[in-house]
């Protein structure tokens, strides 16, 4: 029985598992996997897909319609088998679709779908869901790459495609405090342990449409495009040789959300019978 699937074309060559749609290599002969392979106990992860929420809840828990229910952190797409509903050499579709199991915890029906295609220049990422059932449905997405380092962290910098204003929100555990901690206003973050001490880097509404990885040399390790993300988290763990790029179409809770899930800053609404797709790209340097 095929617990993945592969992607080929004559520059890149990508895995998918069936387990959370997961992308678990990208790369060439000549580059080697330029994900983080699970080498070491670091993270058990690689490059996990965040469905219908991203970051974590209030307690863990929201509600609709007066009924809580409980959830844990990024929802549960990356830890359910997909279906595979369109295959070609560069392209895969992967399917998710609410079921029992998952209207205990998440009230609605839909159909989810990850779709990765190969092309010339990299690897093209969507998430087009879809509200299947008779009620508004409320939603985020993003995604959770992880990136090989070589060397250690401080010997490389994360470049935007322009400056912008690098205002972190702060968190207080998993949750955002509702602070930000100015950085400067500039198109490059020099990266080091101590960023990451409170957990993820991140910015809402980060102006700017692209990431690139360097060295310190100033050579690109990879770049990462999208045009419609509304938050970007960086995150990684002390000593790992991982930096994680993080597209979000929404974020964790504020330590005084009201757990109401349409009242959750950065929430997503389809209603009856819509449909929308986000995507993202990597690229190599």
């Amino acid at each position: 029985m095929n617990t993945s699937v592969i992607l080929q074309n004559q520059s890149h060559n990508a895995e998918i598992s069936l387990h959370g749609a997961e992308l678990i290599f990208y790369g060439n002969k000549i580059s080697g996997n330029m994900l983080w392979s699970k080498q070491t106990d670091h993270w058990n992860r690689v490059a996990p897909n965040l469905f219908p929420i991203v970051g974590r809840l209030l307690g863990d828990s929201y509600s609709i319609g007066g009924k809580t229910y409980a959830m844990s952190q990024h929802g549960f797409a990356r830890d359910n088998a997909f279906e595979v509903v369109e295959k070609s050499d560069t392209i895969a579709r992967l399917r998710l679709i609410s079921l029992p199991k998952s209207m205990d915890v998440y009230p609605y029906f839909f159909v989810f779908e990850v779709c990765y295609v190969l092309t010339e220049n990299g690897i093209v990422v969507s998430y087009e869901t879809q509200n299947t059932g008779k009620e508004p449905m409320y939603y985020s997405v993003g995604g959770h790459p992880a990136f090989y380092l070589e060397e250690s962290l401080e010997n490389y910098y994360l470049e935007f495609d322009v400056e912008v204003p690098l205002n972190r929100q702060e968190l207080e555990g998993s949750y955002f405090s509702g602070k930000t901690i100015h950085y400067g206003v500039s198109d490059r973050l020099p990266l080091n342990d101590e960023l990451f001490e409170k957990d993820a880097f991140v910015l809402k509404a980060p102006g700017f449409s692209s990431v690139s990885l360097k060295h310190r040399s100033g050579k690109t390790l990879v770049r990462m495009k999208c045009d419609s993300w509304i938050a970007i988290g960086f995150w990684t763990k002390k000593g790992a040789p991982f930096i994680c790029i993080e597209p979000w179409w929404g974020w964790a809770d504020d330590v005084h959300a009201t757990r109401k899930l349409e009242e959750k800053a950065g929430i997503r609404q389809l209603n009856p019978g819509e449909k929308e797709r986000l995507e993202y790209s990597i690229e190599n340097g």
